[in-house]
Protein backbone atom coordinates (compact mmCIF):
# COMPACT_ATOMS: atom_id res chain seq x y z
CA UNK A 1 0.00 0.00 0.00
CA UNK A 2 1.59 3.39 -0.84
CA UNK A 3 1.61 6.37 2.02
CA UNK A 4 -1.30 7.89 2.30
CA UNK A 5 -1.59 11.77 1.63
CA UNK A 6 -3.04 14.04 4.91
CA UNK A 7 -2.78 17.62 4.62
CA UNK A 8 -4.00 20.01 7.62
CA UNK A 9 -4.55 24.21 7.06
CA UNK A 10 -4.10 26.03 9.80
CA UNK A 11 -4.47 29.46 10.07
CA UNK A 12 -1.49 32.27 10.59
CA UNK A 13 -2.78 33.64 14.26
CA UNK A 14 -2.61 30.17 15.91
CA UNK A 15 -6.24 29.50 17.40
CA UNK A 16 -7.31 26.76 19.95
CA UNK A 17 -8.31 24.41 17.03
CA UNK A 18 -5.27 24.84 15.07
CA UNK A 19 -3.20 23.62 18.32
CA UNK A 20 -5.59 21.01 18.57
CA UNK A 21 -4.64 19.46 15.11
CA UNK A 22 -1.55 19.42 15.50
CA UNK A 23 -1.22 17.82 18.91
CA UNK A 24 -3.97 15.00 16.92
CA UNK A 25 -1.41 15.01 13.74
CA UNK A 26 1.48 14.13 15.89
CA UNK A 27 -0.53 11.62 17.93
CA UNK A 28 -1.63 9.52 14.28
CA UNK A 29 1.90 10.26 12.79
CA UNK A 30 3.40 7.84 15.45
CA UNK A 31 0.84 5.52 15.48
CA UNK A 32 -0.01 5.44 11.57
CA UNK A 33 4.31 6.03 11.34
CA UNK A 34 4.79 5.16 7.31
CA UNK A 35 1.40 4.58 6.57
CA UNK A 36 0.48 8.36 6.31
CA UNK A 37 2.49 11.59 5.33
CA UNK A 38 1.87 14.67 7.23
CA UNK A 39 2.39 18.35 5.59
CA UNK A 40 0.70 21.15 7.75
CA UNK A 41 0.16 24.06 5.54
CA UNK A 42 -0.27 27.94 7.73
CA UNK A 43 -2.69 30.91 6.12
CA UNK A 44 -4.54 30.47 2.68
CA UNK A 45 -2.33 29.11 -0.03
CA UNK A 46 -3.49 27.62 -3.74
CA UNK A 47 -3.71 24.55 -2.37
CA UNK A 48 -6.31 25.74 0.16
CA UNK A 49 -8.68 27.54 -2.19
CA UNK A 50 -8.08 23.92 -5.13
CA UNK A 51 -9.54 22.08 -1.94
CA UNK A 52 -12.37 24.69 -1.81
CA UNK A 53 -11.89 25.08 1.77
CA UNK A 54 -13.87 27.82 3.33
CA UNK A 55 -11.94 27.72 7.25
CA UNK A 56 -9.32 26.62 9.42
CA UNK A 57 -8.30 23.99 10.82
CA UNK A 58 -9.16 21.95 8.34
CA UNK A 59 -7.66 18.71 7.36
CA UNK A 60 -7.88 16.70 3.74
CA UNK A 61 -7.15 13.09 3.44
CA UNK A 62 -6.26 11.91 -0.14
CA UNK A 63 -8.22 14.71 -1.99
CA UNK A 64 -11.22 12.49 -0.34
CA UNK A 65 -11.91 13.52 2.68
CA UNK A 66 -11.90 16.72 4.12
CA UNK A 67 -12.68 18.05 7.57
CA UNK A 68 -12.82 21.57 8.53
CA UNK A 69 -13.95 24.34 10.85
CA UNK A 70 -12.99 22.38 13.63
CA UNK A 71 -10.34 19.53 15.03
CA UNK A 72 -12.05 16.57 14.40
CA UNK A 73 -11.52 13.27 17.27
CA UNK A 74 -8.98 11.12 16.78
CA UNK A 75 -11.43 8.44 16.19
CA UNK A 76 -12.40 10.42 13.16
CA UNK A 77 -9.21 10.42 11.80
CA UNK A 78 -8.48 6.92 12.32
CA UNK A 79 -12.02 6.01 10.72
CA UNK A 80 -11.36 8.32 7.75
CA UNK A 81 -7.97 6.68 7.40
CA UNK A 82 -9.31 3.30 7.63
CA UNK A 83 -11.87 4.85 4.41
CA UNK A 84 -9.04 5.67 1.69
CA UNK A 85 -7.26 2.14 2.83
CA UNK A 86 -5.52 2.75 5.91
CA UNK A 87 -5.31 -0.91 8.14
Amino acid sequence: MNTVRMEAFLSTSGCFGDDCLCRLLEQIGGEFRGKVKITVHRGHNDLFEEYSLTRTPALVIEDLVKIMGFCPSKETVVAALKEVGVE
